[in-house]
């Protein structure tokens, strides 16, 4: 398995399995370099198949990589990138979309090749049809570092963005334009009320996937009636298609549906109390139960941090929340991992055990993970769902902060980005 601190770099080893990668072609005879023809998507997806192989013999059996051993790795991998794409003889200008696609994985890590892409596709992105949105989300999401969440909502404004939500790409940017400042949104607010007729039953399954950061939007900049209004619209077309679903289509329409009619699907949880967490097991590693409920806490700055032993990104910021707990006085800020029953526990220094409908035994292998992680704040198991509705999460870790009456103050945070975390604990703290 590669180590916690690489995987983001490796994107997807999923192209190494794929039935319709080639081996390398052998080398064609040499030609002048203008009348190199582009690699065909077959050629693309071997090369790539190869460099993830070749990353996965390098690195796949490195062990806790110190912040020296990640930075060198990450150079090394990006140069490797360079090669790669340069072998590959690419005109980014000519790449059509299927070619640009399939390459992806390697420009993500190659600044070089980013820089030319994000280039050749603003380009591409001043045709004002469908294609044209298309390469404009692309340029953004290779661009994301330079402007985070605020850079995808001006994707918004592209003239072809309503007849392209209903895409793969329009459903991506209603879920990530969500995190962006909402003075970053309110220029879009009659481009978000208009399209919410395309959320009916016959919409595709990544548009309803997306109705939570959808409402997201609507609930930051909207009126209180309007964004209701789109919500119960959006509900009734999420209940009519799930009548007609089955599997998990329907499991996956059915808790959007929870979602929609949580706190944070209402416009309901930022400045309001914290939702209802019925903490049925509260511990600290050794074992003791400082509180029984999160209403305990009042007076104090809460830090909510949900996780899941099998969640890789949640282990991998133990770190972070570790020094976090060092940084603020106990009886001033606590910190609660909260999870919910998953029916095994994940441990990262023994073997997985199954726990199926043995709560108990959940609890006392939770316990003992604990300790192995060196976990220094308490961990509280709820009755709700870890993906809690109420609090509109989708995808863990999550970070939600609760001021020192209990109302939630900052919501949607990542544990690893202790400055945001740290800075809204600390205007918490400052309020008297």
């Amino acid at each position: 398995m590669l180590a916690l601190a690489i995987l983001p770099l490796v994107t997807s080893l999923a192209l190494i399995d794929d039935p319709k990668v080639t081996p390398p072609a052998a080398a064609a005879p040499a030609q002048a370099a203008d009348a190199k023809p582009q690699p065909t998507v077959e050629e693309i997806q071997s090369v790539v198949a190869t460099f993830y192989a070749d990353l996965e013999k390098k690195y796949g059996n490195l062990a806790n990589p110190t912040p020296e051993e990640i930075e060198r790795i990450q150079e090394e991998i990006g140069a490797a990138a360079d090669k790669a794409i340069a072998d590959l003889g690419i005109d980014f200008g000519k790449l059509g979309d299927d070619q640009m696609s399939v390459l992806e994985p390697l420009i993500g890590m190659s600044r070089k090749a980013r820089e030319a892409v994000v280039a050749s596709l603003e380009e591409r992105a001043k045709d004002p049809s469908v294609a044209g949105f298309r390469s404009a989300v692309r340029a953004r999401m290779l661009s994301m570092n330079a402007g985070g969440p605020a850079a995808v909502v001006t994707v918004i404004g592209h003239p072809a963005f309503a007849d392209a939500v209903a895409t793969e790409e329009g459903a991506m940017v209603l879920d990530l334009a969500g995190d962006a400042p909402v003075e970053s949104i309110k220029p879009y607010a009659p481009v978000l009320e208009a399209i919410a007729v395309k959320f009916n039953p016959d919409a595709p399954m990544q548009l309803m996937a997306a109705s939570g950061g959808y409402l997201k939007l609507c609930n930051a900049v909207l009126p209180k009636d309007k964004s209701d209004a789109i919500r119960k619209q959006v509900l009734a077309a999420i209940d009519a298609k799930a009548a007609k679903a089955e599997g998990r289509e329907k499991k996956m329409l059915e808790r959007a549906a929870k979602t929609l009619n949580g706190a944070a699907g209402r416009g309901e949880l930022i400045g309001f109390p914290c939702p209802q967490l019925t903490c049925d097991w509260v511990v600290r590693t050794d074992g003791s139960t400082p509180w029984k409920s999160i209403a305990d806490l009042k007076g104090k700055v809460v830090v909510l941090d949900f996780w899941a032993t099998w969640c890789g990104p949640c282990v991998g910021s133990f770190p972070q929340v570790a020094e976090m707990r060092k940084h603020y006085k106990p009886e001033e800020v606590e910190i609660v991992g909260v999870t919910s029953a998953q029916g095994m526990v994940a441990h990262q220094k023994r073997e997985r055990v199954e726990c199926k409908d043995d709560l108990a035994k959940e609890r006392a292998e939770t316990l003992e993970f604990m300790k192995d992680m060196g976990v220094t704040w308490t961990v509280a198991m709820t009755a709700e769902d870890v993906f809690n509705p109420d609090f509109g999460i989708r995808g863990i870790p999550f970070v939600a902060v609760l001021d020192k009456d209990g109302k939630v103050f900052k919501a949607g945070l990542h544990p690893g980005d202790e400055d945001a975390i740290r800075a809204a604990v600390d205007e918490c703290l400052a309020k008297k």
